[in-house]
């Protein structure tokens, strides 16, 4: 059973190899476990887990379609993918759906948006929220829709939905008017533009297409603060 490509979201390393199989030296476990021959299904339920050193996965209940090699998760899922530069993915959702053979990932919103956290080899960390996302391994491409936002320490950016291509290391944020509020080298900005392109490693962010907004410099503190 090959089960974590999910957390190639926001990926740091592109393609995963068979050497990755997410159950090799994996140890897994859940309260019940029960095979359901009449449509061969594989069902775990309560506290499902599996763990190696690469990936954590957590959910209340999966299911393992063998004919449809397909995976259905659901309620609290929980994914943490570590990578051989330090840098790790975490993942939370409350649905995840994995097909095998065409690599592809899906994941839903519950009460909750999907939230994503990536900490890459510096230390430096990127958050992101959305309420649909399909990863597609193969491609190496993941789309996020019904709202999509990313933030880093000192910016934050909102649009209806996005984009993020491994081979780039890039994410494109459109629809609904993309928004970026932030701070950067002593000036505050607002801007919005049809689409806006945020660089992963480098933090460099592009506008394109009917940019409007506002920058101006921060506020030098005030006498008590320096003093």
């Amino acid at each position: 059973m090959r089960l974590l490509l999910l957390s190639l979201l926001l990926a740091a390393s592109g393609p995963l190899r068979a050497a990755d199989d997410f159950l090799r030296g994996s140890v897994v476990k859940s309260d019940k476990w029960k095979m359901d021959r009449a449509r061969d299904l594989e069902i775990f339920e309560g506290n499902v887990s599996f763990r190696n050193p690469k990936y954590t996965l957590k959910a209340d209940n999966a299911r393992y379609n063998r004919p449809a090699q397909a995976w259905d998760m659901r309620g609290s899922v929980y994914m943490l993918r570590r990578f051989d530069d330090k840098s790790l993915v975490e993942v939370n959702s409350d649905q995840a759906f994995y097909l095998e053979a065409k690599e592809e990932a899906r994941l839903k919103r519950g009460t909750a948006p999907i939230d994503m956290k990536y900490t890459g080899p510096d230390g430096r960390v990127l958050r992101g929220k959305s309420g649909a996302a399909l990863a597609e391994n193969k491609k190496g491409l993941i789309t996020f829709g019904d709202f999509f936002s990313l933030s880093t320490d000192n910016l934050d950016m909102y649009s209806g939905a996005g984009l993020y291509d491994n081979r780039e290391g890039t994410f494109l944020m459109y629809r609904d008017r993309p928004a970026a509020i932030g701070n950067r080298q002593g000036y505050d900005f607002a801007i919005n533009a049809e689409r806006i392109k945020f660089f992963k490693d480098s933090r460099d962010i592009k506008f394109y297409d009917k940019v409007s907004g506002w920058v101006k410099d921060t506020p030098p503190p005030a006498a008590a603060e320096r003093k």
